[in-house]
């Protein structure tokens, strides 16, 4: 596909450009023209401030500092939810609840029927953490490199055989010069479970400050570096995930033909030939509304599909889809006083094409 760029969001692109705090994936297709492939790389820090601003200036309201803790029901009804906070216990009611949690924090509260299974080894079977090494000298590391490649093997296997990871990404971002960043995988197949998760996070964290270490002592380049930053908590990459109206399977990815209720097109990148023929991968608005519960949406990784469908499918780009779809759903719903589950389809599409969103 094309560059593409909706009306409301050329604005903060340009301005990510311009502060050169954006990078791109370009690269020159067989016609000589730029296409931006996979996503954007964005300074974490500004984008913070910049997305509170997008939220205010759209008259939503923020409630930060705030954890959901159950779901308010009137029998297979969501009427809201109860949240904790310094503040003490809040019920907030609302004609149309959207669980935007990432792994479906609401459903067990709410009795929705979920899967959870996984491949062992697979993307979707394994946690991710993230962290950032800054003051680098990267051009004493590339001299390295090429002066005594061996050299730099030897060094890479010492920090392996002392347990550390050596292994790096270099940062894109021109205003971020001598930072790298490293991403780990660990698997898991229990990926809601507070207490694996909490040793797994205790245990990466140690590893991580222990490769810093190894690197500094033994890598030149990295003599006066430091940790920057590491991530808040361990990304999730798979969980559990409702039955929807509609359940996504593999043979959904081998197919030219749309859905009715079509909310989202997804560029299929990652399977070789099968990709090339079937280059698109459509999305029903029914993945969203979980079976027999009513008020209720669910727009993250936790969408109606089976293991292999979300293997390809569950990153940002595609969750940042499935909630421009479900709050374009919700104010219609609201608007003509209907069931989420009976939300006409052409005027939800109608509205996400208003709003720049590319359907069939």
């Amino acid at each position: 596909e094309k560059r593409f760029w909706g009306k409301s969001e050329a604005s903060v692109v340009d301005m990510y450009l311009k502060a050169n705090m954006m990078h791109f994936y370009i690269r020159k297709n067989k016609e000589g023209e730029y296409v931006v492939l996979y996503t954007a790389v964005i300074d974490p820090e500004v984008a913070k401030d910049e997305l509170n601003t997008m939220v205010l200036e759209s008259g939503a309201e923020l409630l930060l500092h705030t954890w959901v803790t159950a779901p308010i029901m009137e029998g297979n009804t969501v009427r809201g939810v109860i949240v904790e906070n310094k503040s003490g216990r809040w019920a907030l009611l609302g004609k149309v609840v959207i669980d935007c949690t990432g792994d479906g924090d609401l459903l067990p509260g709410v009795g929705v029927e979920t899967i959870d299974y996984m491949v062992p080894g697979s993307r979707i079977a394994q946690f991710g953490f993230v962290y950032w090494i800054a003051n680098v000298d990267l051009q004493k590391y590339d001299e390295f490199v090429a002066s005594e490649p061996e050299k730099h093997k030897e060094i890479t296997q010492e920090i392996i055989n002392k347990g550390g990871w050596p292994f790096f990404c270099r940062g894109l971002l021109k205003h971020q010069e001598g930072v790298v960043w490293i991403h780990r995988l660990i698997g898991s197949l229990h990926q809601t479970d507070a207490e694996e998760m909490t040793y797994i996070d205790v245990k990466t964290r140690n590893q991580s400050v222990k490769s810093w270490e190894l690197l500094r002592k033994y890598m030149p380049g990295f003599e006066k570096s430091f940790i920057m930053l590491s991530a808040p908590q361990l990304g999730t990459s798979g969980g559990r995930r409702i039955i929807g109206e509609y359940f996504l399977t593999a043979k959904d990815m081998d197919t030219d033909k749309p859905f009715e209720d079509t909310i989202a097109i997804f560029a299929d990148n990652d399977r070789g030939e099968l990709s090339l023929a079937y280059p698109r991968t459509y999305i029903p608005y029914r993945a969203l509304v979980p079976k027999e519960t009513e008020g209720l949406l669910v727009a993250c990784r936790a969408f109606s599909a089976d293991h292999e469908f979300s293997e390809f499918f569950n990153l940002i780009p595609h969750c940042m889809c499935f909630g421009q779809a479900a709050g374009a759903a919700a104010a219609i719903a609201i608007k003509d006083g209907a069931s989420v589950r009976n939300v006409d389809y052409n005027a939800l599409r109608s509205q996400l094409l208003k709003q720049g969103v590319i359907l069939p």
